[in-house]
């Protein structure tokens, strides 16, 4: 779609972005957005978005070299339809979405936007749904909250996933990052901007 600005702006290659630095920045206030683009990490997650600004946000993470997943459900004023998942892909062109609706991460995948499919393991039933939802689906990536999950949940998603499995919440500290990778996860996605370059090389 025109007038957006975002014709120059070249794409990141998304899937290998979030493989690139183990801290993902999850940013939910525009106060935050400057230390995310100055993280290490290969993606933002965007969980707080207008309409009227996400163009405008999407150039600036892309011109830093970054790839943006927007958390569609978060989105004031997009219905949870294939018009628009298209009208989101068309006018702010983010890289991928993240959503907890499989109906939206099919639209998603069927426009050609990269899809983390984010879950949630509340108990053994829920992750017994959750993997049936991610073979269905079949998403380019996976969220799971929270991210202190013992190791088999991991293990049972790899099951039906092959592709990067974030996990995200209820991380303060940089042995909770460290606790997370070793159980399973690629990659930590987390809203405070105070781990996001701290991970180091561990």
């Amino acid at each position: 779609m025109g007038g957006t600005g975002m014709e120059g702006a070249p794409r990141v290659a998304s899937r290998q972005a979030l493989n690139r630095y183990p801290i993902i920045p999850a940013v939910r206030r525009d106060e935050d957005l400057d230390p995310a683009l100055g993280s290490p990490a290969g993606a933002l997650f965007l969980l707080s978005a207008s309409l009227l600004t996400l163009p405008r946000v999407i150039e600036r993470c892309r011109a830093a070299g970054k790839a943006v997943f927007v958390h569609y459900d978060l989105v004031e004023g997009l219905a949870g339809d294939r018009s628009g998942v298209e009208f989101l892909a068309r006018y702010a062109r983010p890289d991928g979405i993240i959503t907890t609706r499989s109906t939206v991460a099919r639209y998603s995948l069927e426009v050609g936007l990269e899809t983390i499919l984010r879950i949630f393991a509340l108990d053994s039933a829920a992750v017994a749904t959750a993997v049936q939802v991610i073979r269905r689906t079949q998403p380019g990536a996976v969220e799971v909250l929270p991210a202190s999950l013992p190791a088999w949940v991991f293990a049972e998603i790899r099951t039906v996933h092959q592709g990067p499995l974030v996990a995200g919440g209820l991380v303060r500290a940089l042995p909770d990052i460290k606790k997370v990778l070793a159980a399973g996860a690629t990659a930590v996605s987390t809203s405070n901007p105070a781990l996001w370059g701290g991970a180091g090389s561990g």
